[in-house]
């Protein structure tokens, strides 16, 4: 099975709407990334997102989901910060596998979900 090159990720939209807000999206300097000592950070109380830049595709991809669902916490406005950190870092990947092992299925809900 061929793949196709991903299209730049700096081309990515610079927003991300979660609930009723809207999170920049920073493509983060890896030596600042470094400093904070993680490879993604979303700031629920400045509203944004960051990723750092040196991490492989399909890593920057992971990072992104995981920091989305992080948004997607405060969205719901859910409690404990220890839970959070658990249940995100835990659900993360099984979502993303399930979106890559299910292509038709989350195209269809992608194509459902935009004509809502």
């Amino acid at each position: 099975m061929s793949r196709r090159p991903l299209p730049d990720r700096r081309k990515l939209p610079k927003i991300i709407k979660v609930g009723i807000t809207e999170f920049e999206l920073i493509h983060w300097d890896p030596v600042e990334a470094e400093a904070e000592g993680c490879r993604g950070l979303c700031n629920v109380f400045e509203y944004h997102i960051k990723v750092r830049t040196d991490l492989p595709d399909s890593h920057f991809a992971e990072v992104l989901e995981h920091e989305i669902n992080h948004a997607c916490w405060a969205a719901a406005k859910l409690k404990s910060r220890a839970s959070e950190e658990t249940v995100v870092n835990r659900l993360t990947p099984v979502l993303i596998m399930a979106r890559r092992d299910n292509p038709e299925i989350y195209a269809w809900i992608d194509r459902a979900i935009a004509k809502a």
